[in-house]
């Protein structure tokens, strides 16, 4: 018997700012693969760094 596959609606567009790209019904994200890294990025940055002793 065959595994299902979990999928999400088709027709959905990338979130980031202009981008214009639809989404594969395999990616359940909210980014294209270009831009969800770019959001992961940005938002590491913005995050204070505590070093713990």
């Amino acid at each position: 018997m065959a595994k299902t596959l979990k999928t999400s609606a088709s027709g959905r567009k990338c979130a980031f700012p202009h981008c214009n790209r639809l989404l594969s019904i395999y990616n359940h994200g909210t980014y294209c693969r270009i831009h969800r890294d770019r959001v992961a990025q940005a938002r590491m940055s913005k995050a204070p760094y505590h070093h713990v002793l």
